[in-house]
């Protein structure tokens, strides 16, 4: 999935789960191809519903395997409260990409071998409290 994809699928579940797009949209039709999203006939007919399948919400959400990178990033496997935010690669990683593209991670390349991933807002609300608050989120990265 992209970002685009992941935003609208995401969109569509906030209202309804319908999102309405021309029949023809390269993004959701993707998306059906794939299992994650069914088609349904619009008002118009070069309009279509999208809706978001069971299998489109479980790709939406996180592995064990990315909550506990999450987690180690916030310094949540040696704290209760999180006092850091980044996670140090020598090369792009796989799992931490897809956290970047669903929204749960931005990246920074400092050099060829160096890159820090970064949890978002989102991200530790996923793995610390939901009702986190953005000044809290701004103290850890001070």
């Amino acid at each position: 999935m992209n970002k685009v994809q992941v935003e609208d699928m995401e969109h569509a579940l906030r209202n309804g789960n319908r999102f309405y797009a021309e029949a023809d949209n390269k993004d959701w039709n993707e998306l059906v191809d794939r299992g994650f999203a069914s088609k349904h006939p619009g008002w118009e007919n070069d309009m279509a519903y999208f809706r978001v399948t069971s299998e489109g919400e479980k790709a939406l959400k996180l592995t064990d395997y990315q909550l506990g990178k999450l987690k180690h990033a916030f310094g949540l496997d040696y704290s209760k409260k999180p006092y850091r935010n980044y996670y140090h690669c020598n090369k792009n990683n796989d799992e931490w990409e897809d956290m970047c593209i669903k929204g749960y991670a931005t990246k920074r390349i400092y050099k060829e071998d160096e890159i820090v991933y970064f949890g978002t807002l989102k991200g530790l609300r996923e793995v610390f409290r939901r009702n986190v608050s953005q000044k809290y989120f701004e103290a850890i990265n001070a």
